[in-house]
């Protein structure tokens, strides 16, 4: 490899030298920006925070109950199983984030399944209610169809995207109204 590199440089002219390059590092005593460092945000509340936490030790002699109650509520959580762990890790997550944690997807033949035999199991207690002469209101056994239909139009999408509009649809952003013979 040496060889053919000094016989490609032998018919290009004369080897050019490089030219050595001086680093010069720059002490503290003498910085590169002169302008003067800001805080971040961060570390500033975090430092405000420490103080005032500091400030509240000194001050007070009593344990601050709200305080108490979050460490003992999350030292008992520590003991939690299955659903109640599952809804305790969904609300800190609410807490801390400011949202809902999703969901695990189930496949949509196995919740079909789920709802079925949850029908079933609502039809045996009227049933039994009904043979041991228990009277359930007549709004709990089924809901008439326009309050399913309402419940419909207040469904889907409307928490993400906004107001679902009473009138007309939307489509690509336009609100689309036909217009009423007078």
């Amino acid at each position: 490899m040496g060889k053919a590199s000094v016989a490609i440089s032998e018919k290009a002219g004369p080897v050019k030298r490089k030219r050595v390059v001086e680093v010069v590092s720059a002490s503290s005593a003498f910085p590169i920006s002169t302008k003067p460092k800001r805080q971040s945000r961060q570390s500033s509340f975090a430092a405000e925070r420490l103080e005032e936490q500091k400030q509240k030790e000194k001050n007070s002699k009593f344990l601050d109950w709200h305080d108490t109650v979050k460490e003992v509520r999350n030292f008992g959580a520590t003991a939690f199983v299955g659903k109640q762990k599952r809804n305790h890790e969904a609300e800190e997550y609410k807490r801390l984030t400011g949202r809902e944690k999703k969901g695990q997807r189930i496949p949509l033949p196995i919740v079909r399944g789920i709802q079925k035999k949850a029908a079933q199991r609502e039809a045996r207690v009227l049933e039994e209610a009904k043979a041991a002469g228990i009277v359930l209101p007549a709004a709990a056994a089924s809901k008439s169809k326009k309050e399913k239909d309402k419940n419909k139009i207040n469904e889907g999408h409307s928490s993400r995207h906004g107001p679902t509009p009473s009138i007309g649809h939307v489509n690509k952003g336009v609100l689309t109204v036909k217009r009423k013979p007078m």
